[in-house]
């Protein structure tokens, strides 16, 4: 179908200027060997291009952009032209002339085309407002009066300039280039998946049925739709996968119901009917979602994004920023003793509604597991023999860092678990210059990567998001790191004072009363019988036990040493006291002060004490006793206890 020539030169020719701020971008080899074959030689951010006759012009990148975004109308022109064609062989000039003043004709290729398209190619070619004043098919000697036809191709870039905000001087080496890149499918293919994310949007505007219409009926210039459309000639509607009703075919170019949009967006020539969208498919986020899906089949690696109210067409792999920048950016680190809930705090509240990166440190963690490294990895060459190549494999501060580049609008957490159990200094090498903070978040200081593979990769990877390269690093205002660390592990290594003096610590304190804590009774023996203690109780009677002992801090019991699963009943309970809380207090707390301070001087050997424990002996030292009998229910041996263990 010929849509409307000024409807659709208007879509560009109305577009705002940020539609038109395109970003650098960069030729790699790929696109050299793409491009070799269509006279530009291609440097880093510009092109020589070679115009004939022994010149030639450079042009900068963004001439692809411009290309990127008029594109798909060049689909609709050469449908224009290939219709002009068939006319010319059989028709003068003059003839032509007067056949587009008449409004009226008897060749076939106009006969064979429906009545709106027919009609909107006598318009095309009779009023020059319809194609914003660019050049007509026929050209009138000044001096002679004379007919004679224009070069399609010189029609075809003087329509597409009219829609583009450039001036004149550019016209003819731009128009080329849009032309010889868009007829040729491979490449046009090429450049639309490697730099489409560059271009801000395809189409932006405010209400959601104009937007799918464009969609639609772009579609439908590159003979996409009909097999939308199924083969029964007397259907009414089609349904477009469970999406009930999208199409509305009609016979007219009315759709004669108020439910679909008013202007068709294909003529069907097999069915030899108009086919009219559906109103409404993008006004909820779950039908809109369905049909960025359904578009993309059509038009791979597009999608459709409802942002600030207004309705965006764009590559799915550009970054979608929504708001405002994220500041607030910070390094903190939670410590406490185990089971005070810094995993929680930092999974939870700190990082909710953020893009998290987690990590966890170890005594091996090294500086390229941290930021990424060369790497080897297996590729098949174009015989199926496979080969080692080396590509740069990103670490998690290094995913992080794209992220938060890419959506400045979005919370970036960088969460790692146990940082002083490697040594964190190490771990950060350079990387430490950017804890330095601006009141907004932001890195006060910007350093040079070391590895040159890590900022190509970073590059790399914003460009293919449509987001600008960076020549050196520095943490944005989005991108938090949140640490944990414990410092009665045995195997911590110390932070020395310049590292923890860029980090804000945050203690968690030992806390019982929270309302979140299972309220789980166990029964312990002692020689005096079995009594049911709640699980806080029994921890909080372990602690005061090691205050006494002048355990510090650190190294006492949280109120979630043991989760939720672990204190889902009694008897979940103790199985986890004597296979994971006995083995602390024996192992790591009590091996300098002795093990009677908590457990009864008879066990030895741990294998003693946990064997004891689960056959329902009495395994505490007098003291312990004397607490638990105190807090403590005693229970009834008569009874059949539900709730607790014994």
């Amino acid at each position: 179908m010929l849509s409307e020539l000024d409807m659709v030169m208007n879509w560009f020719k109305n577009e705002p200027e940020s539609a038109w701020q395109f970003d650098e971008i960069e030729f790699d080899d790929e696109t050299r060997t793409v491009l070799s074959t269509t006279g530009l030689t291609l440097l880093d951010h510009t092109a020589r291009m070679e115009t004939g006759s022994g010149y030639h012009c450079y042009i900068p990148c963004q001439y692809l952009m411009y290309m990127l975004k008029i594109g798909p109308f060049v689909r609709l022109l050469d449908n224009y032209i290939s219709v002009f064609e068939e006319i010319k062989k059989n028709m003068l000039p003059a003839e032509f002339e007067a056949m587009i003043e008449s409004g009226t004709s008897n060749e076939q290729a106009l006969v064979s085309l429906d009545i709106y398209s027919r009609s909107n190619f006598f318009w095309a070619f009779k009023d020059p407002r319809t194609r914003l004043e660019a050049k007509n098919l026929i050209n009138t000697s000044s001096k002679t009066g004379k007919k004679s036809y224009r070069q399609s191709d010189d029609f075809v870039k003087s329509v597409l300039l009219a829609s583009l905000p450039v001036p004149n001087v550019s016209s003819e080496t731009l128009g080329t280039l849009i032309l010889d890149l868009v007829r040729s499918q491979e490449k046009y293919d090429y450049l639309q998946r490697r730099y489409m994310p560059s271009l801000p949007y395809m189409f932006c505007v405010h209400d959601g049925d104009e937007l799918l219409f464009r969609i639609m009926t772009t579609i439908g210039w590159s003979g996409q739709f009909d097999p939308l459309l199924g083969t029964d000639p007397d259907a009414e509607f089609v349904s477009w996968n469970d999406i009930d009703r999208a199409f509305l075919l009609r016979p007219s170019r009315e759709p004669g119901n108020a439910l679909y949009v008013q202007n068709p967006v294909h003529f069907s020539v097999p069915l030899e009917k108009y086919i009219f969208i559906r109103k409404g498919l993008l006004d909820t986020p779950d039908s809109l979602e369905k049909i960025s899906v359904l578009v993309s089949g059509l038009w791979p690696r597009m999608t459709i994004r409802n942002r600030e109210g207004k309705f965006f067409f764009e590559s799915s792999a550009r970054a979608s920023v929504s708001g405002p920048r994220v500041t607030g950016g910070t390094n903190r680190i939670f410590y406490g003793a185990p089971g005070t809930g810094k995993s929680y705090r930092v999974h939870g509240e700190m990082s909710d509604g953020a893009e998290k990166i987690v990590t966890v440190f170890h005594p091996d963690t090294q500086h390229n597991d941290f930021v990424g490294a060369l790497k080897p990895k297996m590729e098949k060459d174009e015989q199926g023999e496979s080969s080692i190549t080396y590509s740069f494999r990103p670490g998690p501060f290094t995913c992080a860092l794209i992220l938060a580049i890419a959506r400045p609008d979005k919370k970036v957490c960088l969460i790692i678990e146990e940082i002083n159990r490697a040594s964190a200094a190490a771990v950060f090498g350079e990387l430490f210059q950017l804890l330095d903070r601006e009141p907004d978040g932001t890195s006060t200081y910007s350093i040079n990567a070391a590895d040159p593979d890590m900022i190509e990769y970073i590059n790399t990877e914003l460009d293919t998001m449509g987001c600008t390269p960076v020549d050196s690093l520095r943490i944005p205002s989005n991108m938090s790191l949140l640490a944990t660390m414990n410092s009665s592990d045995q195997a911590v290594m110390p932070l020395d004072t310049a590292f923890k003096r860029r980090w804000n610590f945050e203690y968690l304190p030992i806390d019982f009363s929270k309302p979140e804590l299972p309220q789980t009774e166990i029964v312990f023996s002692t020689n005096s019988g079995k009594y049911s203690v709640l699980w806080s109780d029994f921890a909080q009677i372990i602690n005061d036990t090691l205050v006494e002992c002048e355990i510090a801090e650190d190294r006492l019991i949280g109120p979630f040493f043991l989760d939720s699963k672990e204190l889902e009943n009694g008897e979940a309970a103790k199985a986890a006291l004597g296979g994971k809380l006995f083995i602390y207090l024996w192992d790591d707390v009590l091996r300098h002060v002795g093990h009677q301070k908590i457990f009864a001087s008879t066990f030895r050997t741990f294998g003693n004490l946990s064997s004891a424990f689960r056959n329902g002996m009495a395994v505490f030292s007098t003291a312990v006793e004397n607490r638990l009998e105190g807090v403590g229910t005693p229970v009834d041996m008569n009874r059949d206890p539900q709730d607790v263990a014994s």
